[in-house]
């Protein structure tokens, strides 16, 4: 019986603005497949730098545009339905830990092309619910968690500065 490949660790952000409203990024090259901004962890460096790492990435954010930083108690671990290109051979699928951003910078700070390899094409602030209407119906399942963690913190008030 042939080992089976590990999860690949990876870091899933919540990023939300001053009114409380929440990213959602379309991929590039999917339209109407919606997410949160993600991306696979480099072991050589904490996890709060990767998450640092993949806002800058993917949305072109400077540290002095993120504020609070929280690590949610949510996980998801998934097998991928079609492995990618960079991924056969060592991972089966991923293992995502959830993170709350506070962005404290202003919309025309956010550049979907600071990375070479641009991986969103278009962006909007959404609610909880409008979340859970747009994002791709695979990642749903994973994100439930973090949200409910989310609008938990809205409504104890435990993200107002």
């Amino acid at each position: 019986m042939a080992k089976q490949l590990p999860l690949r660790p990876n870091v899933c952000m919540l990023v939300f603005n001053r009114e409380g409203k929440l990213f959602l990024g379309e991929r590039a090259g999917k339209g109407g497949c919606w997410q949160f901004p993600q991306g696979g962890v480099e072991s050589q460096i904490s996890l709060e730098e990767n998450v640092f790492k993949e806002l800058g990435e993917e949305l072109g954010l400077k540290r002095k545009q993120i504020g609070r930083l929280v690590k949610l108690t949510a996980t998801h671990s998934y097998d991928w339905d079609k492995v990618p290109g960079y991924a056969k051979g060592k991972w089966r699928g991923q293992a995502q830990t959830f993170w709350l951003i506070e962005f404290i910078g202003e919309d025309k700070n956010i550049d979907l092309c600071a990375d070479e390899e641009q991986e969103l094409q278009s962006w909007k602030w959404c609610t909880p619910e409008q979340v859970r209407k747009l994002a791709e119906a695979k990642r749903l399942p994973g994100y439930e968690a973090a949200l409910l963690e989310f609008e938990e913190l809205v409504r104890e008030g435990g993200l107002d500065g």
